[in-house]
Parts: structure tokens; sequence; C-alpha cells
């Protein structure tokens, strides 16, 4: 006898492969970096700011902030993290209420 391929587990289940490594890429190195990078130049732009007070030159809060922000986001990148946050809150969703129906089994 032929097995019938059940064709929603198999699209479900590369879905859910997509989903957790786009998770483990995003979250694998970039945050921190940005954040380091940040720190670094929030260093610069402080030590910029003491040698401008001790030589008492005017001082104004926006010569020492950086909006250098750079949108590279594409339409893709943008639907994928649509579909991300979307299969997350269906996770967490679906295992509260499952663990929750599953506590009043017991109770």
């Amino acid at each position: 006898m032929k097995k019938k391929n059940n064709y929603f587990f198999i699209i479900l289940g590369m879905l859910f492969v997509v989903f957790i490594s786009y998770i483990i890429a995003f979250n694998s190195g970039y945050y921190e970096f940005s954040n380091y990078k940040k720190a670094l130049i929030t260093n610069e732009k402080i030590s910029e700011f003491e040698n401008d007070v001790k030589n008492s030159e005017n001082v104004d809060v926006k010569d020492y902030l950086n909006n250098d922000y750079i949108d590279y986001s594409s339409t893709m990148s943008k639907v994928g993290n649509k579909v991300a946050n979307t299969l997350n809150n269906f996770i967490e969703n679906g295992l509260s209420n499952f663990f929750s129906g599953l506590s009043r089994l017991f109770v």
C-alpha cells in the first residue's frame, strides 16, 4: 500500500524550520555588535564633550547626538519579521492555552 504524504504537515514543518533558522540568525550576534558600536560612539562623544567643556567652548547637545539611522530593511525582511512575530504569538498562545487546559484536567 502506498503511503499518502500529508502536505499540510510538510509545509508546516518547513515553515517551522525557516522560523527557527530566522530567529537563530537574527539573534546570533547582530544585536550585541550594534550595542557595542553604539557604546563606542557614545564614549567618543563623551570624551569630545569633556574636551569642549575643558576648553570653555560653546556646548550644544545637538553637536554630540548622531542620528545616522539607515533603514536596510526590505519588503522580504518586513514580511519575514511579520511572519516570525505571528508564529511566535501563535506558539506562545497555543502553548499557554494547551497547558492551562491540561492543568484544568488535573485539578
